[in-house]
Parts: structure tokens; sequence; C-alpha cells
């Protein structure tokens, strides 16, 4: 599990990263690689503060679970019952479980993306993002392209910041004050925080960088209350991880309820389809929570990205072991992907054959190269694209170009699909029984001269 994770930091320009994996109510392993801040050197830690990003929904959820478990409110509620927010959108009133569930219609505004760009590096384009003005009118906009017709599902972070507003508007106390008493303070976590001056004075807190051009830049960390209850905690793996175990133990941690064991299953309860493989596998979403198929088990867990900063925390739900995995910046190898990763890893099993990105990244490496036809009267280039390959047949200037797309995400099958320009489906495939592979596609057999690795 080390030697991979410290590949990853590698291969990946992350300065530094946390990891803690539990078993049932047991902290079995908390350990920092490479270092919180690069300037200093200074090592990261199991207490290291990082910003948690997404994952700080749940958070959001056990607050409106808790106050549903008062009597005072329901989640079937209309928003607009406890706050002045979507009142225009198209269609039935949006209510509190369609925001928590990211199944209302609304689409995402871009808001948190482009004000945390800003704060953190200073770019966030010319969109008026200031005042509260300026977001109560891109809020009001966007929810006016709310689709009504059909089931959507939009992964929409300022219906949690709404939601934020609700807890808010229900209780009483400031958000942010609200889940330090009621959820953090309980749980033992308190170096927790939502606070920039509680963040800039501790003495174990990441350094913030943003991916480069030339590799990771220091940057500033983007606070704004306006993003707590969509992705603004900062939290340790150590601390993580007694939030992880209060799920595993129905909802308690030692001795501290922090929901009724009926409330947290609800939580992994799915709701809406996030995505899925080539192969069918769903990612649903609950109630702050995301859960899918892994291990023979259920994964249940949560990733987010705070521009300069990305976390994941999750759990297998039989087996009863979890992982938390932070870092201070933000690589595109997600922490959720290595989440899984060292889940897998814990099992005993290969990531490349368990966790998606992992399974895509093998099958596409055991077919990138240069080929040729048995003549060498013809030659082929196959390279990876993202989740697809790219294929060039002749050269570069006058070649033909395909985007292949895998049938499956089964590293032992060679299938993908193209279309041609002519609107006909082309079928390619790779033969790779005996070492370097034979591509297949249209009237074409060609043979791999130079691999891509």
């Amino acid at each position: 599990m080390e030697s991979y994770l410290t590949d990853w930091m590698r291969d990946h320009d992350v300065p530094g990263a946390s990891v803690a994996v539990v078993d049932g109510a047991d902290l079995v392993y908390a350990e920092g690689f490479g270092a919180r801040d690069v300037a200093s050197n200074a090592p990261a830690t199991p207490r290291t503060l990082y910003g948690i990003g997404s994952c700080s929904k749940s958070f959001t959820a056990v607050s409106l679970l808790q106050l549903a478990a008062e009597g005072r409110l329901d989640l079937s509620d209309p928003v607009s019952d406890h706050v002045s927010r979507l009142t225009d959108a198209p269609g039935d009133p949006v209510t509190v479980g369609e925001l928590l569930t990211h199944s209302s219609g609304v689409p995402s505004d871009g808001y948190a993306s482009v004000l945390l760009s800003r704060l953190a590096t200073g770019d966030g384009g010319g969109l008026p993002l200031s005042s509260d003005a300026d977001y109560d009118r891109l809020v009001a906009r966007g929810a006016e392209d709310r689709v009504t017709d059909r089931e959507e599902f939009f992964y929409y972070n300022t219906g949690y910041t709404v939601l934020g507003e609700v807890v808010s508007a229900v209780d009483g106390r400031r958000f942010d004050r609200y889940v330090r008493e009621e959820i953090l303070d309980p749980l033992g976590m308190a170096r927790s925080t939502y606070d920039r001056e509680s963040f800039e004075g501790e003495d174990d807190a990441m350094t913030p960088y943003y991916p480069g051009e030339d590799g990771p830049e220091e940057s500033e960390f983007p606070f704004d209350e306006r993003v707590y209850a969509a992705g603004g905690l900062l939290s340790s793996v150590t601390e993580l991880s007694r939030y992880l175990r209060a799920f595993l133990n129905g909802g308690s941690f030692d001795g501290t309820r922090m929901l009724a064991a009926d409330r947290v299953a609800s939580m992994f309860e799915p709701r809406a389809t996030r995505q899925r493989t080539p192969d069918g596998v769903e990612q649903r979403y609950g109630y702050g929570l995301m859960t899918r198929p892994f291990l023979d088990d259920t994964l249940v867990g949560h990733g987010g990205s705070i521009g300069v900063s990305t976390a994941w925390f999750g759990f297998l739900r039989e087996a009863g072991v979890g992982a938390v995995v932070l870092t201070n910046t933000s690589p595109d190898h997600h922490p959720m992907d290595v989440g899984a990763a060292v889940l897998s890893l814990v099992d005993g099993a290969d990531p490349a054959r368990t966790v998606p990105r992992e399974m895509l990244a093998a099958k596409h490496d055991a077919v990138v190269g240069s080929y040729e036809t048995a003549g060498g009267t013809m030659s082929a280039t196959v390279e990876r694209e993202g989740g697809a390959l790219a294929l060039t047949i002749g050269e570069a200037e006058m070649g033909i170009e395909y985007r292949l797309l895998p049938e499956t995400l089964d590293r032992d099958d060679h299938r993908y699909r193209a279309v041609g320009a002519n609107g006909w489906e082309i079928p390619v495939r790779f033969d790779v029984a005996d070492g370097d592979p034979d591509l297949f596609v249209t009237r074409w057999r060609f043979h791999r001269v130079e691999s891509g690795q």
C-alpha cells in the first residue's frame, strides 16, 4: 500500500498526503507522506489539516437529519418554507431532500468552481461574484434552467450552500457553529474547522498548492462562508477516522451518538444515479454520500476537491473497513480512486482488477504504441486520450483518426468501438495473447512494432 501511495505522489506531482485506515471501531493505520509545506520541507503527518472539499456535504446531511429527527423540519419540506431561495424555479417547489440527493433538476451554476478559483489563484474570470447580491443573482438565474420533464442528476454545489442556510434558519445558529457544537465537538474532532484564523493558527496544517504547468504552485486556501456547507471544512485523517467509525458503528462513536442507526442507514440508501461504467456498474447518491458495488460489498463514501486540496473517505459496509485520503493539491488522479485502491490492497486485491480508473489504465497501457501492417505499407499509432484511445491510421497530416471507446473495463477484453465520419460504427479489437498486440480495424491487421510505455 505504501509503495502504491508513494508512486501515486511521484507520478502526479502530489507534494503531501495523509492516509488512515480503520477496521470497525479501531484506527489501524495512520501515516503522512511527503511535505505539508514544500519550502520548509515540513512533513505531512496524520494530524495535518487539509481542506476536505465536498466530503463536507455529508456533515450538512447529518445536520439536516438531526434536525429532522427532532421534528424541526422534514426532508420533504419545500426549501422555500425555510429560506427565500429557488422560489422562481420552474415546476413543483424544490425540496430539502431533492437538494440533498442532487435530484432537484437544477443544473450547476458554476458558482463554487469560479469562486474557489478566484480566491485561490486570483483568476476567476469576469463574472461578478463578490457580494451577496452577486451570489443571489447567479443562484436565481441558474434555477431558471431547472429540468422538470424527466429525472436528471445534476451535481449542484449551490444546493448544498442553500441547505446550509436552511440549517441556520431552522436552528438559529450559524451553520459552522451548528456543525461544531452538534457534530465535531461531540465526536472529538476538536481541530476540524471552517475558520481561517483557527486553520492559520495551527502548527500542523497544509500549505495549499494549485496544479501549475510546471508542477504544484503555492496558493491561498479559499475561505468563504458561502461554500462552508458544500465544501468548506478542514480536517485531518485522524479526526475524519472518528467520523468514519461513527458511520460504521450505526451512528455512534466512543459513547457519543451522532445519529440514530436508522437515520444513518437512510444516508446510504441510493436515491439517484450519478454515473455508471461501460459495464453498467452504477454509482448512486444518497443523503450526502455515494454508494456503489465494490469488492463484493457496498462502498459508501464521498470525494472532494477545493482546487488546492482534495480528499476522500469511505468504507465497505459489510467488511466494516474504511479509509481516508487527504492531499494538499488537486491531482488528476483523485483521492477518490486512490482510496478505493487502498481498500483493494488492504483486502489483498489488485487495484488494476477492481478500481475503474486503474482497470482502464491497465487496459489502455497494454495496447498503446506504433503499429504496421505485415508488409509495412500502412502504419498506425494508438495513444491514450483520457478514458478513450486515439487511433491514427496513416501519416498524421493525411491520416484517418478515430476515437476508441472501450466496450468494457475488463482489462482482458480489448474490444473498442468508434464511429466514422459516414455515421457507421467501426468495431476495433486488439489481440494481446502473444506478446505485442495485433490491431484489427476495418480492412487492416496491424502488428505493434513499438510500445508506447
